[in-house]
């Protein structure tokens, strides 16, 4: 999962379970990535905004205490193309019309929670193929 320069991609976790959270970013780490953690909606928003490099990937975990999932997705949506940061989102909730809203308002993918981490890994393979011929 490296980038067209070699180099490793940056993921953005914003995960406040801290066993689903290290266990993500620990498979992602041991596939070479750079895994950078967000403790909450604005802290993810505020590293979004000053990175000085560019932050290709995020991925968000249920809402978060101090913002929900969905207006984490439509404030970093504000200012960022999907095409140029995909943003994955991770729930328990299985229900056609939450998964449609927060597809609908910015999300680039939507995973039911799994102890399966593989679909979200291919996914961020897909995503890094599409951002390399762009």
């Amino acid at each position: 999962m490296q980038n067209k320069e070699n180099k490793f991609l940056k993921i953005l976790i914003a995960d406040e379970n801290v066993q689903h959270r290290n266990t993500l970013a620990s498979r992602l780490r041991l596939l070479g990535n750079h895994i950078e953690i967000a403790s909450g909606g604005f802290h993810l928003l505020n590293i979004i905004e000053n990175a000085n490099d560019f932050v290709p990937f995020i991925i968000i975990h249920e809402d978060l205490s101090d913002m929900s999932a969905l207006e984490c997705i439509l404030l970093a949506r504000t200012n960022n193309d999907p095409e140029k940061l995909p943003i994955l989102f991770i729930s328990k909730d299985k229900s056609k019309e939450n998964i449609d809203e927060i597809l609908r308002n910015g999300a680039s993918e939507y995973f039911v929670e799994s102890t399966i981490l593989q679909p979200i890994v291919e996914s961020i393979k897909k995503f890094a193929t599409q951002m390399k011929l762009s």
